[in-house]
């Protein structure tokens, strides 16, 4: 991909309770381009003009635990924001892993931390 992609961007509360359920809001800066295009203006057809490139999965791990898989297609809008929310059984990690249709990943983590 000729542009450098940033990693995603979480958002989680700062002190969350023990058993409570909390959002957890990730955005990702990523292009979506299903690679479809008009290759010759005299035909009517859509080809695959370019590469497409999109988000095609999106893994979420509680410690070191797979707790949930989205896996989207090319109808993905450019720069998603996905919310979801999780139950905070343990002091530990949420951690967001995402491969696009290249297999490039990038990744983002926080911690979640019992309020006192």
């Amino acid at each position: 991909m000729a542009e450098k992609i940033k990693p995603p961007r979480m958002k989680l509360k700062r002190r969350i309770k023990q058993n409570e359920i909390f959002k957890v809001k990730v955005r990702f800066d990523h292009p979506s381009f299903t690679g479809l295009g008009m290759v010759d203006e005299n035909e009517e057809l859509f080809n695959r003009a370019i590469p497409s490139t999109f988000i095609r999965n999106m893994l979420v791990y509680y410690d070191d635990e797979l707790v949930s898989r989205f896996r989207t297609s090319s109808a993905i809008a450019d720069n998603p924001l996905f919310t979801f929310k999780l139950k905070a059984v343990k002091e530990a990690p949420v951690k967001i892993v995402f491969i696009d249709d290249q297999g490039e990943r990038w990744e983002t983590s926080k911690d979640v931390k019992f309020r006192t």
